[in-house]
């Protein structure tokens, strides 16, 4: 995506139950008059594409699972996709970095998080 979006209101939070453990999630009203409301197409890892508006109900969760793996659990509208081994790479290339921004969320800070605790390696004792 080469456009940046307006930042989207909130309307509502909520926790969708499609998932387990259950994704946090939210209702978006975006400004119909800024030209978001037009038809896109949104590329998601892994070629997945939806074509539309940017989402009314969307709840995301990325979840590290070593230096360069992430599971990524997604609620987009009525359709719910989970990836279970992305790279850095695809999740920066795709659309979600623009709408994350939109709403105040950084997906840099979402993908340097740290590494899960089996993958550190253990204090020495002096």
């Amino acid at each position: 995506m080469t456009q940046t979006l307006p930042a989207a209101e909130v309307v509502r939070c909520y926790f969708d139950t499609s998932f387990e453990p259950h994704l946090p999630a939210m209702c978006l009203r975006w400004e119909a008059d800024d030209g978001v409301a037009d038809e896109h197409v949104w590329e998601l890892p892994e070629g997945v594409r939806f074509s539309g508006p940017p989402p009314r109900r969307f709840g995301i969760r990325v979840q590290r699972q070593a230096l360069d793996s992430y599971s990524v659990h997604l609620l987009w509208e009525r359709t719910c996709l989970t990836w279970l081994d992305l790279t850095r790479g695809e999740l920066l290339q795709s659309d979600l970095d623009a709408l994350l921004a939109a709403l105040g969320t950084d997906l840099w800070y979402l993908l340097d998080q740290p590494l899960p605790h089996s993958e550190r390696t253990p204090p020495r004792a002096a």
